[in-house]
């Protein structure tokens, strides 16, 4: 299975609603306290490039985001997930190389 992996662009908003579904999911799955996002949250990482999408054949498969803090002088990953059906498949490493790949001090 050949998902592609890379970074969030204005075309990938729509799938906004998908990935906080998928968030919500996953932590009440796993009984974690990861708080609920919202949509415009999620618009605005995507708008700001602040973000990585793993999608196969139009379907949302992964999403992870940068939050940055001190003029981004610390940075990290933040809301990691991935599908259950594209799950042990080394995707959450792909997205994660991927998202700390990107110079976000710029």
């Amino acid at each position: 299975m050949n998902v592609d992996v890379q970074y969030a662009t204005k075309e990938h908003s729509h799938y906004a609603q998908d990935i906080c579904d998928l968030i919500e999911s996953a932590a009440k799955a796993r009984g974690t306290g990861i708080a609920k996002r919202e949509p415009d949250y999620i618009h605005s990482k995507i708008e700001n490039e602040q973000a990585v999408i793993a999608v196969y054949a139009g379907e949302l498969a992964g999403f992870c985001y940068i939050e940055t803090w001190e003029n981004k002088k610390y940075v990290v990953n933040s809301g990691l997930v991935v599908s259950p059906k594209f799950r042990n498949l080394g995707l959450a490493k792909k997205i994660k190389k991927k998202i700390l790949r990107k110079p976000w001090h710029k």
